[in-house]
């Protein structure tokens, strides 16, 4: 048993409000930093879709989504957080003529506000980007109470041309009903079955069940956390149609890899 001091207690409470503080300087002056990582077709090679990912530049260096989305989220930013690297990244694909898929890993928390569809309308409409270019990436690790709301939105997205993607699927029960009820578009197979499918029968038999429940339903899949060659042509033989990882390619500011 470990009982934390005085200090201790101090700490924890001026890392959150350091934090706080960043996150929201970075809504403020719009300072969100759009890395986008390539998603490679299994068939011919090329980076035909990037995934968007949020950095927030500070003085100890580039601070990445997963040590600030948190906090957003508490504070009831992330919908603006996102609106601003939404705005950063399409202005990035219209400077680079950009042409391919961009998957954007949002919270539904941030598709079920009520002004979020006029304003990424608006933003396609600012920059000249097609709505079928853009794939919106659920999570049921950030699903809502509220799910027939969430459907809602998901399928008034999708008659505007927008695209869905479930992440991390294979991680719970919620990404079946999603694909069920939702007008899914791809899937991105959990990273952790990847990862182990190679070395370990059970794995390999629960990516193959998952690839052939995509195929049925007519979805495309993606294989997560492809982070060697070994991992990349097993992908490649359970036909797999897109792959994403370090050894594929790792985030970059640049958007043309």
């Amino acid at each position: 048993v470990i009982i934390p001091t005085g200090d201790d207690v101090v700490a924890v409470f001026r890392a959150t409000g350091e934090k706080t503080q960043i996150v929201m300087n970075a809504i403020e002056q719009r300072t969100v930093i759009p890395y986008f990582q390539p998603i490679r077709n299994m068939v011919n090679g090329k980076a035909e879709c990037h995934e968007v990912l949020s950095r927030i530049r500070t003085d100890k260096g580039l601070m990445d989504a997963e040590s600030f989305i948190e906090v957003a989220e508490q504070l009831g930013v992330v919908g603006k957080l996102d609106n601003v690297i939404m705005e950063h990244a399409f202005r990035k694909v219209k400077e680079e003529g950009y042409e391919g898929f961009l998957f954007l890993n949002l919270s539904p928390k941030s598709l079920i506000i009520k002004d979020f569809i006029p304003d990424v309308l608006k933003l396609t409409e600012k920059f000249g980007i097609a709505p079928s270019t853009i794939v919106f990436e659920i999570t049921e690790r950030d699903t809502v109470k509220n799910i027939s709301l969430l459907e809602k939105f998901v399928h008034a997205l999708k008659a505007e041309g927008f695209k869905f993607a479930i992440d991390d699927f294979g991680s719970g029960f919620s990404s079946f009903h999603y694909i069920k009820h939702f007008p899914i578009d791809f899937v991105k197979i959990e990273g952790e079955f990847i990862v182990h499918m190679a070395a370990d029968r059970k794995n390999l038999a629960l990516v193959k069940t998952m690839v052939i429940l995509a195929q049925e339903f007519g979805i495309q899949t993606v294989a997560e956390c492809v982070e060697d060659e070994k991992i990349l042509e097993a992908v490649k033989r359970l036909g797999i149609n897109y792959g994403q990882g370090y050894h594929i390619g790792s985030p970059s500011p640049d958007l043309s890899r």
